[in-house]
């Protein structure tokens, strides 16, 4: 046994107080810190051009979002995380073109409005791309799918590069960037670029839904962007993804082709020509048999001119059955006898 210091002891008490008073003086040298700008004016160098900033505002903004997106490109595989703070710049964008258009007699106020807006499309690129890679990684089996949450499909992908490929329509909108520069005709590779995944996935719906035929023209659609995309880039990064993907559709081509060969190799099976036995049938009495038909020659009869002879009853049967019970009154007061019978009526009647 020790004996306790009576020094700790007497702090042991007053812990919980002194510990509440450094976190207050913490947080308050934070907010006064966060609040404070660190330069009087801020020199914003973007797209050739020098904007200074001096709305303290502003400038706080601007710096919160740059640490953001600084922290969301190294969180690594922690994709979640990194949505978390793509979701804060977004916001943080358009926050700060709110704070823009209500200041008064601030200066490059358009070209300030065109920033943060080429911030906000690019982090929600930046954020639909980490959707689509963690659907792709479902799709390829390198994540597993946790149970209670949805299974991903193709479609999936073919929504989220239809969204990316808007918001790249939608940077070629703003007015600052300049038309003639790098990042400009980088908007235009990275577009044929997404338009050669989209294509590609699409392909891979109707390959799912057993539409061979359209999946293989789409996969040769794939390839002519492709094509394109790789006469138009040198970022070797973008090169290597290219060639990775003109290699997959090649093996999905041929999936598709061997696919659509192998189901119409069964459908000429089940499909029986006509025979010479069968082009009298009539119609009527084979309605549920499918025939290919070849040429007109082969076409069944309709119907046969004139109809064949049928056997019809003279009357009803009733009326045979109902004889029997009809009495027929006596004539023999009427007959003539035999004697009294002429020549001549018996030249007529045969007597």
């Amino acid at each position: 046994f020790h004996p306790v210091p009576q020094a700790v002891v007497s702090t042991q008490s007053t812990g919980n107080e002194v510990g509440e008073e450094l976190l207050a003086e913490l947080d308050g040298i934070i907010a006064s810190r966060a609040s404070a700008p660190t330069q009087a004016v801020y020199e914003l160098k973007w797209e050739g051009k020098t904007v200074s900033i001096t709305h303290d505002e502003i400038k706080i903004q601007l710096a919160q979002l740059q640490d953001n997106i600084k922290l969301a490109k190294d969180v690594g595989t922690n994709q979640e995380k990194g949505l978390e703070l793509l979701d804060e710049v977004v916001g943080g964008c358009r926050d700060v073109v709110q704070i823009v258009r209500r200041a008064e007699k601030l200066e490059s106020a358009d070209t300030l409005t065109d920033y943060f807006n080429y911030l906000r499309i690019t982090s929600t690129i930046e954020r639909f791309l980490l959707m689509a890679q963690q659907v792709s990684d479902k799709l390829k089996g390198v994540v597993e799918t946790r149970p209670g949450t949805k299974m991903a499909r193709p479609e999936d992908l073919v929504r989220l590069y239809d969204i990316i490929l808007q918001n790249y329509a939608d940077l070629k909108g703003i007015v600052s960037i300049e038309k003639e520069g790098e990042f400009y005709r980088s908007i235009d590779v990275n577009t044929m670029f997404y338009r050669a995944l989209r294509c590609f996935y699409i392909a891979e719906c109707h390959l799912g839904q057993s539409n061979w035929l359209n999946a293989i023209v789409l996969y040769d659609k794939c390839n002519e962007h492709v094509s394109e995309t790789l006469a138009s880039t040198s970022d070797k990064e973008m090169i290597g993804e290219l060639n990775a993907l003109s290699k997959q559709i090649y093996s999905q081509r041929c999936s598709a082709h061997a696919s659509a060969f192998l189901h119409s190799q069964l459908q000429e099976e089940e499909m029986t020509d006509i025979s010479p036995a069968d082009k009298n049938r009539i119609l009527s009495n084979c309605l549920d048999q499918f025939r290919l038909v070849s040429s007109a020659a082969d076409l069944p009869t309709i119907a046969t001119l004139p109809p064949d002879f049928q056997t019809t009853p003279c009357k009803p049967t009733f009326f045979d059955i109902s004889l029997n019970q009809i009495e027929f009154p006596d004539l023999s007061t009427r007959v003539e006898k035999e004697g009294a019978l002429s020549g001549l009526s018996r030249w007529i009647w045969g007597r």
